[in-house]
């Protein structure tokens, strides 16, 4: 495992856990943002206006997007394959 912060925001309260290549997870503050499983990227929640900066960050370095992708799938319950571009619903217990 490895732990990296955002290029974008070096000083902030976020980083990034690297399990492997396609899992890894955003940590704001203390909290578990957002996750890329498999290269599916599901948004935990957008909480604060720091967190939200935390995830636009997030989304441009690792996962060629941006803020307003990440913000839309979470109010949509949806998961974004990152790779594809694939949208799916979240299954319960996800």
């Amino acid at each position: 495992m490895q732990i990296k912060k955002l290029k974008e925001i070096p000083y902030g309260n976020a980083f990034v856990e690297i399990a492997n290549k396609n899992t890894f997870y955003l940590w704001s503050y203390r909290t578990l943002v957002a996750k890329v499983e498999n290269g599916w990227l599901t948004i935990k929640g957008l909480y604060s206006m720091t967190t939200r900066k935390h995830i636009g960050a997030f989304m441009r370095e690792y996962c060629g997007s941006n803020y307003q992708v990440a913000k839309q799938i979470y109010y949509d319950g949806y998961k974004l394959n990152i790779d594809t571009g694939e949208v799916v619903e979240i299954e319960k217990g996800e």
